[in-house]
């Protein structure tokens, strides 16, 4: 499974060296894994959709900043999703957790609290969680929990995606 985590996250990386140049290289690699390897990475590649993964954030003093991460699922199957924050509270999470149907979209609203604060710990880069998994059918809010996204509980996969929140001065001049 580390191999096809490792190949997913060339296929993203910011650097466009660092991907890799053509559809070949990547089905060169998932036959070079065999057919385990390959059902396991087909598994990750059928999980929800997020974007954006990485979010550079204006912040000015006095001013609430919110911007939506959307979840896409274009999968048959169910799944839930979690959010979780190392935001020390600098955040609130407008539906952090919930189901999202099969072929749909869900939207969830992200908004910083306090830019004062962040103002001051430019430097610093927080990250949300969103976990996900497959499930039976739609579940309420209220019955997910940490526990639905224990490996630990047999064969279900788990995709754990990082958002990164860089907050900046909005008079920053920010480079690709």
């Amino acid at each position: 499974m580390d191999i096809c985590l490792n190949l997913a996250l060339r296929c993203i990386d910011m650097n466009p060296l660092s991907r890799p140049k053509n559809i070949s290289d990547i089905i060169n690699k998932l036959d070079e894994m065999g057919d385990d390897a390959t059902d396991e990475c087909l598994e990750l590649v059928d999980m929800l959709g997020i974007e954006p993964l990485e979010v550079h954030l204006p912040c000015e003093l006095n001013k609430q900043v919110s911007w939506p991460v959307e979840l896409t699922n274009d999968t048959d199957d169910y799944f839930a999703f979690m959010i979780s924050t190392d935001g020390l509270g600098l955040y609130n999470i407008h539906r952090d957790k919930g189901t999202v149907p099969p072929q749909s979209k869900c939207s969830v609203t992200v908004t910083l609290k306090t830019p004062e604060k962040a103002l001051l710990q430019q430097r610093r880069r927080d990250e949300f969680t969103v976990h996900s998994t497959r499930v039976n059918g739609c579940h309420a809010a209220v019955d997910i929990s940490g526990d639905m996204f224990s490996e630990d509980l047999g064969n279900k996969v788990v995709d754990e995606v990082k958002i990164t929140v860089v907050p900046h001065h909005p008079d920053t001049v920010l480079r690709p």
